[in-house]
Formats: C-alpha cells, sequence, structure tokens
C-alpha cells in the first residue's frame, strides 16, 4: 500500500512539535537531550495522555512483529510457545535463537537458505569467537543470526502452511503481506498510511503513534478480553511466556518482561512500545532515532497511567536496570533521566 491523498505528508512530525523525553547528566552537568513524542493508549484504544504529537506518523519498525505474527497465524503457520515469541522477536542471534529459528523453519519443511534477510553475525563478540573458533568466520555469518530471522521464519511458515509462494513472501503485494496490512489496520484502527522497506527487507508500513499504541494495547491485553481474537491472545502469552526469544538474557525487552509482565518491543530509529495486561500501553519515538529514551518513559508512563498493573517498587529497580549507563573510566559518572515534560506529566 502506498500514501494516500488522506496523508498530506510523506514525513514525521518536526522538532518543532516534539518535546523532551530524557536528558543526560554527566558530573551534575546536563550533557546531552533526546527530543520526540510519547502516547498512552487506554485498555479501550482511548488516548489518555500525550507528549508531543498524538497523530504524528512514524515507521513503528520491529514494534510491528506481534501484528506480523498473528498475520502469519492467521495464515496458517504453526507457531506456539518459543517459536511464537522468536516471530514476534528482535533477537541477539546467540546461537539458542538461531536453532530456534531453523526449527520453525523445519517444523514447516524448509532450509535456512529459504529466508530472505541478510546474512549477519550475532551481537555478542564471545559468542563470534567462540563460532569462528569453531568454523571459521566465513561460516558464521547467516541469516539466522540476523534479528528478524525469527519473523521471516514465521513468515515463510505461513506461505507453506496457505500454499502462497515462498519466493516472493517479501513482496507488498504478496497474499501475506496484505494480511499484514489488515491485522495493522485492524489492530491499530487506522489504515497503513504509507510503506517502506524495513532493514531486513520487509514491507514496512507507517502508522501514527496513537495507533501504534491502540494496537499494541490490544494485544497485549487479549489473554484477559473477552472475545479477544486467539491469536492476539498466544502472542502476547508467548513473548511473556518466552521472554529470552524476544530479545536475549539481560536484554531490555526481556528484563521488562521476564520481571513486569509487560508486553515490551523495541524497533529501529528510536520506537518502544510496552502493554500492561488490562490493554493500557505505550508509544514512545525519539525524533533523533536514539535508544536513550524509550524504556525509561514508556515504563514511567505505564507507572502513572496502568499503576494497579505494575508493582512500583519493582518497576524502580527495573527502569534502573534497563537505564543506559553514563561511564568514567568503567564507572558510573551521571544519570539519563526523565525530562521536565516526562517528570510533570508522571508527577515525579
Amino acid at each position: 500500500m502506498t500514501q494516500t491523498s488522506a496523508t498530506p505528508a510523506r514525513q514525521t512530525f518536526a522538532l518543532a512539535d516534539a518535546v523532551e523525553l530524557v536528558e543526560v547528566v554527566r558530573g551534575g552537568f546536563v550533557e546531552s537531550r533526546t527530543a520526540g513524542a510519547a502516547v498512552v493508549t487506554g485498555p479501550n484504544g482511548e488516548v489518555l495522555a500525550a507528549l508531543g504529537p498524538a497523530d504524528a506518523l512514524i515507521y513503528p519498525r520491529s514494534t510491528l512483529k506481534p501484528f506480523q505474527a498473528i498475520a502469519s497465524l492467521r495464515q496458517g503457520a504453526r507457531l506456539e510457545g518459543a517459536g511464537l515469541a522468536i516471530a514476534c522477536g528482535s533477537h541477539t542471534g546467540s546461537e539458542a535463537h538461531q536453532e530456534l529459528a531453523a526449527r520453525v523453519l523445519a517444523d514447516h519443511g524448509l532450509t535456512p537458505e529459504a529466508l530472505q534477510c541478510p546474512p549477519t553475525f550475532p551481537e555478542a563478540a564471545e559468542e563470534v569467537a567462540r563460532l569462528a573458533a569453531q568454523a571459521g568466520t566465513a561460516e558464521i555469518a547467516t541469516p539466522l543470526a540476523y534479528n528478524c530471522s525469527g519473523k521471516h521464519a514465521g513468515f515463510l511458515a505461513a506461505c507453506t502452511a496457505s500454499g502462497h509462494d515462498v519466493g516472493t513472501y517479501l513482496d507488498p503485494e504478496h497474499p501475506l503481506q496484505r494480511e499484514v496490512d489488515a491485522v495493522i489496520a485492524e489492530y491499530c484502527g487506522e489504515p497503513v498510511a504509507h510503506t517502506g522497506v524495513d532493514g531486513c527487507g520487509a514491507p514496512a508500513a507507517v502508522v501514527s503513534l496513537a495507533g501504534l499504541a491502540r494496537g499494541i494495547g490490544a494485544v497485549s491485553g487479549a489473554p484477559g478480553r473477552e472475545g479477544a481474537e486467539p491469536h492476539a491472545a498466544a502472542v502476547a502469552q508467548a513473548m511473556l511466556a518466552h521472554p529470552w526469544a524476544v530479545h536475549g538474557p539481560g536484554k531490555t525487552n526481556t528484563v521488562v518482561m521476564a520481571e513486569l509482565g509487560l508486553v515490551a518491543k523495541l524497533g529501529a530509529d528510536g520506537v518502544m512500545v510496552m502493554g500492561a495486561p488490562d490493554g493500557t500501553a505505550v508509544a514512545v519515538k525519539a525524533l533523533d532515532g536514539g535508544t536513550r529514551a524509550g524504556n525509561l518513559v514508556a515504563l514511567a508512563l505505564l507507572g502513572r497511567f496502568a499503576a494497579d498493573q505494575v508493582d512500583a517498587g519493582r518497576l524502580a529497580e527495573v527502569s534502573a536496570r534497563v537505564a543506559p549507563r553514563i561511564l568514567g573510566r568503567g564507572e558510573p559518572v551521571g544519570e539519563v533521566r526523565l525530562a521536565a515534560p516526562v517528570r510533570q506529566l508522571v508527577g515525579a
């Protein structure tokens, strides 16, 4: 789907419309500031609060993976448990992640050669070194290590189950990708405004920040909502039951899901979403594409607007764990903290 006349501009919001989200403090001096926008939606999808323009159009990037997984399930993919979680994941390419993605493919009669995401190396340098010692560097660059390999494996699984062509599964007009657009429109409450190409080669949809939050809330709240789509409930349950497959041990999304029971998903270029069990959700976009703001702002907003869903003491502990570190010779010399507009909104 391309941009329609109902969408007047092929661009996201301007700096003049952004608000400060976080600031970096080093040695008592504010060194850097991150500006962007954030939206909180309630269990029924209504906008509860906004910092910056709630209707700003953005590329959600990998925060769309839960919807893409729902589309794969609708098209017949046999995904469950950790296999469904990695279809929603942006993983670190560890050996365990690669084996899981390969297993999803094998369960549907496919091999890793069917993947059309780029070959890459695991994120952890020590794992690269270990695998290189075993097999040589050239042999360890593989599409299975790409952070989106689980999503692609899910796409391919859906194609084999539905009889769709596996060679063209990334074409925006492919039946599976049309299903993805339909799921996004249904859950976000608005049509896809524009389509580009994501880093992994898959179609990348544009929706509003409020629409994204609304959609994530519909997924995170699905397990406890009467009449919710079973596929959405399965996605939320799989992500929370197997958070390592979504990101990786010790990684921020995994920590948030394991410790707080919130559905959490990062996206490239400064996007973060989180959803509480009752369907309250947050979507954050850092205008410069950086990653410093997402976790802290999303957690603070859910702590304020879904207080009955989150343990306040554990929330503070997790926020400290996932906050970016400001170091000098390896030791803490500052902090990343919420900027004034966020502090005022949450009463901090």
